[in-house]
């Protein structure tokens, strides 16, 4: 079949630093390889300025939707979380991708209600959890659950046999953080002096009334950094502190567990369709628990070691190959519909 993946952001496939790529720019770009892998000829649009090649994949310019060539050229158009590319006139099966939630105000203000409205198009959601939480007021023609997958630069990864009590933050939003902060200076501090809380994705906060000598407490900021770096660190850290807040997959969660690293979390969100209690992570209560069960598997190698090990053998099943074999079930059934 011949595929068109949108995305509406940049994806420069030529790019050194594409390990840095956002999570759904990442996925577009691992389940397109691997449907060209099973023989459909693959195309993805995007936010670059000019054509380009990438193994098996042509990546075109955003502007090449409104071109007259593109008319009924595809068998399907698979978009993420951007239903204005079916206002195009393709006659292709359509298949809104959904990463996030996309509510009824939201939609309005982003003129992707009417395409929806008027196109009534197939949808995938990447977690149970966004499925339920999406309102039953879209005409989607049909509804389907396909988790994302995990890259092999995090499944293949080999954790050190000396872990040090690192913890990680990777979430690119703040909530929760200076909760996270608070007891890592109100406990874990206090019960660790020589643990560290490395937080990625954001830069050093800017508080109001409020002067923490983040040095002294070991706690270190990086900003954004690439999938290499992460996946570098994951070897040896101890566990990812993740409250859960707003994931409608989190594939943040699903690199560590690949990688081996026990995720500490609460019952929310699809984080919770990730971590199971004390099989691969530990899903607490209160940002207290979570502290003590921080300290927890500093102190007992054992434990970390069963945790780590359940967390890498429950990710195998993520890979995009997998996915990408689920994708290409999905899309077949389709064509018959």
């Amino acid at each position: 079949m011949k595929l068109l993946f949108i995305n509406n952001s940049l994806i420069n496939l030529n790019n050194k630093n594409i390990n840095k790529v956002g999570g759904i720019e990442h996925c577009n770009i691992e389940l397109a390889q691997g449907l060209s892998r099973l023989g459909h000829e693959v195309s993805l649009v995007s936010k670059i300025k000019n054509k380009q090649k990438f193994k098996n994949i042509t990546n075109l310019p955003f502007n090449y939707l409104t071109s007259i060539e593109n008319n009924n050229f595809y068998d399907i158009v698979i978009s993420s979380n951007y239903s204005q590319a079916f206002k195009f006139k393709q006659k292709s099966i359509k298949v809104l991708w959904m990463h996030n939630e996309l509510q009824i105000e939201k939609s309005l203000r982003k003129k992707e209600f009417l395409p929806i409205i008027l196109n009534k198009p197939h949808v995938v959601f990447v977690s149970n959890y966004l499925k339920q939480l999406t309102t039953s007021l879209y005409p989607f023609k049909s509804k389907t659950i396909i988790p994302n997958g995990c890259s092999e630069l995090f499944l293949n990864n080999k954790r050190n046999k000396n872990i040090e009590p690192i913890f990680i933050w990777t979430v690119k939003r703040d909530r929760g953080l200076d909760e996270i902060i608070d007891i890592w200076c109100q406990i874990i501090f206090k019960k660790l002096p020589l643990a560290e809380l490395h937080v990625h994705g954001l830069n050093v906060p800017k508080k109001k009334n409020i002067n923490i000598d983040y040095d002294k407490f070991n706690i270190k900021f990086f900003g954004v950094v690439s999938r290499d770096f992460l996946a570098n660190k994951y070897k040896y850290s101890t566990a990812m502190l993740h409250p859960g807040y707003d994931e409608t997959f989190c594939i943040s969660a699903l690199e560590a567990l690949a990688s081996g690293l026990p995720v500490i979390t609460f019952n929310r969100t699809a984080l919770a369709e990730r971590v199971v209690h004390n099989v691969n992570g530990y899903i607490v209560k209160t940002f207290e628990d979570m502290a003590a069960k921080a300290i927890n598997l500093v102190a007992n190698k054992s434990q970390l070691t069963k945790l780590s090990n359940n967390a890498s053998k429950s990710s195998k099943k993520f890979c995009w190959n997998n996915v990408a074999h689920t994708w290409n079930k999905y899309l077949n059934n389709l064509k018959l519909i």
